[in-house]
């Protein structure tokens, strides 16, 4: 894809409305690599890349080079089979640590950080049945983060209060629909508490639990998807200060956007077409105009959908970034340190990490 705008301009003011990006890197993954997350895990303020490598039971740290360069990846170990990485400070000393679900052993894999390219021997953290996702806020507010963890075997959620003592504690299960796989945290009815939402895979619905105030839960309200919804993100994507929900239908081929009405409720969903059997999404203004856009990972494809955002909740239909075969996952963020949102994705069959840098 060419583009007529020089790399070099500063993104401050500069919009690009084709979307452009570069012709993707690879780095090689383990094997099934099916999950990733970016974050400076060396307080270095370079972004720094997480992927999961779920037949080999490991992750691939990729430190950042700063140059859009990364290291050979570190690896760390986790139990067998896991299924979803997320990185976030869990014990207030600035510095990131890494939560894995660990779908054989039911439970999470819990690693802190040092900042210095290393980490704790993995805390493993009981939870119910084949957890696929993990979810980290502060939900009793508390000044501690708790855990939440999608239980797919088991139709629930594991709800975990946070201690200052890096220990967590299971406090609540609260039932889902069918097959519960993807989770995503915001406040949706504007009371400055977190609630969540969960992806129903065999129910084909979205379950919104609202927070009560004190870490408890309202009884789930479903929504209707697609066929077989999974991956989830969240953003405001109509301007309104309200947080609205985008999942992809990895049975239908599809995305759907529910938007928020603010007051613990969501709309209708409204429904795009995207590549083959769709499992990841990521959100973020890539073309710094303001306006959310959106990246979808298409399993049975050799690309990433994306989505420009016209910022009134509505979307262009899809163009699409070449990448390697069976992409599994997708992230965004700043990875060369120029101001621009670029995009990474890993891909099962030729076992790589790809990263298109944005050249808007």
């Amino acid at each position: 894809m060419s583009s007529s705008t020089s790399s070099s301009l500063n993104s401050s003011n500069i919009t690009c409305p084709s979307l452009p990006f570069s012709s993707y890197i690879s780095y090689s993954t383990g094997t099934a690599p099916w999950s990733i997350s970016i974050a400076d895990l060396d307080n270095d303020n370079k972004k720094d890349i997480i992927v999961l490598n779920s037949n080999d039971g490991n992750l691939g740290i990729y430190f950042n080079q700063g140059n859009g360069t990364f290291q050979i990846p570190i690896l760390v170990q986790t139990s067998i089979n896991p299924a979803f990485i997320t990185c976030t400070d869990l014990n207030n000393d600035n510095i990131s640590d890494l939560v894995v679900t660990q779908t054989s052993s039911n439970s999470l894999g819990l690693f802190l950080g040092f900042g210095n390219k290393n980490f704790s021997s993995r805390m493993n953290i009981p939870v119910g049945l084949y957890p696929y996702w993990v979810g980290i806020a502060d939900f009793n507010k508390d000044k501690n983060l708790d855990l939440i963890a999608t239980n797919c075997y088991e139709n629930t959620v594991s709800i975990l209060f946070g201690y200052s003592n890096e220990s967590f504690i299971s406090v609540n299960t609260a039932a889902t629909g069918s097959g519960p796989t993807g989770l995503a945290i915001a406040d949706f009815n504007s009371d400055n508490y977190s609630d969540f939402v969960v992806t129903d895979y065999n129910s084909n619905t979205v379950s919104l639990f609202i927070n009560y105030g004190n870490g408890s839960f309202q009884q789930r309200v479903s929504y209707s998807t697609g066929t077989s919804p999974w991956g989830i993100a969240i953003a405001d994507f109509n301007h309104d200060d309200s947080m609205d929900i985008v999942i992809v239908n990895y049975g239908s081929n599809t995305m759907s956007l529910l938007l928020g009405n603010g007051n613990g409720t969501l709309r209708s969903q409204k429904s795009y077409s995207t590549g083959q059997y769709p499992m990841s999404v990521a959100v973020g203004d890539l073309n710094n105009d303001t306006h959310i856009d959106i990246v979808v990972a298409n399993y049975y494809n050799n690309y990433l959908s994306v989505f420009r955002g016209y910022g009134d909740g509505n979307f262009t239909t899809a163009m699409s970034l070449t990448t390697d075969w069976y992409v599994t996952s997708v992230a965004i963020a700043d990875l060369n340190g120029d101001g621009r949102l670029d995009i990474a994705a890993t891909t099962q069959y030729s076992k790589t990490l790809n990263i298109l840098f944005n050249i808007c």
